[in-house]
């Protein structure tokens, strides 16, 4: 969907202009959003944003194997998205950021050691827990991923 008008009310007459912005040109160069998006300097991807491959959404069913409560346990788990370095799962338990465990991919019985990067978020399904390998094993998941400088056409 391409946004091609977007009506905004004029600010009013004893409204602040924004930081950086002089009284004089509050009402020039600001016409259209469009025009101004377009003037925006482009940001670097920062943080949670910026990847260093393509994610795939792709349900994969799985198993955890990992020390929980001080004992070993199991757990039968589904992947959001996968990449060649990981993947997003959920999980019915929280799992600590820094946890080390193995992943196997139920469908080849292939085990690949890995760690929990970042806190898992709750969501209605479980946690979604993020997995790193940890080496990068791009046939672990048995599908061709995107190009690295691949990006969609917005």
């Amino acid at each position: 969907m391409k946004i091609e008008h977007l009506n905004i009310p004029p600010a009013s007459p004893s409204a602040t202009p924004p930081e950086g912005v002089s009284p004089s040109k509050q009402g020039q160069d600001s016409a259209t959003p469009a025009v101004a998006a377009q003037q925006a300097p482009i940001r670097p991807i920062a943080g949670e944003e910026r990847r260093r491959t393509q994610r795939v959404l792709l349900r994969v069913r799985a198993n955890i194997y990992v020390a929980f409560e001080g004992e070993s346990a199991t757990f039968d788990v589904f992947t959001l998205n996968v990449n060649p370095r990981g993947a997003l799962i959920i999980m019915s338990k929280f799992l600590e950021s820094g946890t080390h465990l193995v992943l196997e991919n139920k469908s080849t019985r292939e085990r690949v050691p890995c760690r929990v990067v970042r806190p898992p978020r709750e969501s209605p399904e479980g946690f979604q827990v993020p997995l790193e390998f940890d080496s990068p094993a791009p046939q672990f998941w048995r599908i061709a991923f995107p190009p690295t400088d691949w990006r969609s056409q917005e």
